[in-house]
């Protein structure tokens, strides 16, 4: 009989150590419900939560890599078309698209064919450096069609990898900041050195002209 009463003394203490560890659970619970949502009851404050920012399917940053309204304006285009005939030697057209995020400026005349254009839209920065990475994936080997770094036309990188001329295509790609510019030329007469030497000068004045925006 003594034995049975000791039983039941067991079983009746682990049923109140069940009981406090559930009502303990609920309460943690309970408090982390709270914390999560607002803070006690007496208080009546809500939790303030952190805005998720989207990126880009690459990683792109939406607030350093934003579109801009720089653009190659009308009046940019006859400055480009001026420094052109002066260097070239040769009386040049022009045909001005000043729309960004993509504007662009035609120039031509005999034997010639210049096309500046200028990217503000977003990523263009990174979308440049993707553009160089592939070209140097699908060419590397090709020397005329990988890229070849210019020095003082793109802004500060190691190894000036922020402005490259790729020779098969007469082409020069250059960035600075945000503004992608990109000046593709073709005269008689002209070396891949001397075409090169002729897109470093027109993309110097293109960036310095669509500073402003």
């Amino acid at each position: 009989m003594g034995w049975v009463r000791i039983c039941a003394a067991c079983v009746g203490l682990v049923a109140c150590v069940v009981t406090i560890g559930c009502g303990g659970g609920s309460g943690a619970t309970g408090g982390a419900a709270t914390t999560a949502g607002t803070t006690s009851r007496g208080e009546g404050r809500h939790a303030v939560q952190e805005p998720v920012q989207s990126r880009g399917i690459k990683g792109e940053n939406p607030t350093t890599e934003a579109a801009s309204n720089a653009h190659i304006s009308a009046s940019d285009c006859v400055a480009l078309r001026k420094l052109a005939e002066e260097r070239l030697g040769t009386k040049l057209s022009h045909r001005s698209t000043p729309r960004p995020p993509l504007s662009r400026c035609r120039l031509d005349g005999p034997g010639t064919s210049v096309n500046v254009y200028l990217d503000s839209g977003f990523a263009a920065n990174r979308r440049y450096h993707n553009r160089i990475e592939e070209t140097v994936q699908f060419n590397y080997e090709d020397q005329g069609g990988v890229p070849h770094p210019v020095p003082h036309v793109g802004e500060k990188a190691a190894y000036n990898s922020s402005a490259s001329w790729i020779p098969n295509l007469r082409s020069l790609l250059a960035v600075r900041g945000n503004r992608w510019l990109t000046v593709t030329i073709s005269v008689d007469g002209k070396s891949n050195r001397e075409l090169r030497n002729e897109a470093a000068v027109l993309a110097r004045a293109g960036f310095k002209l669509t500073a402003m925006g």
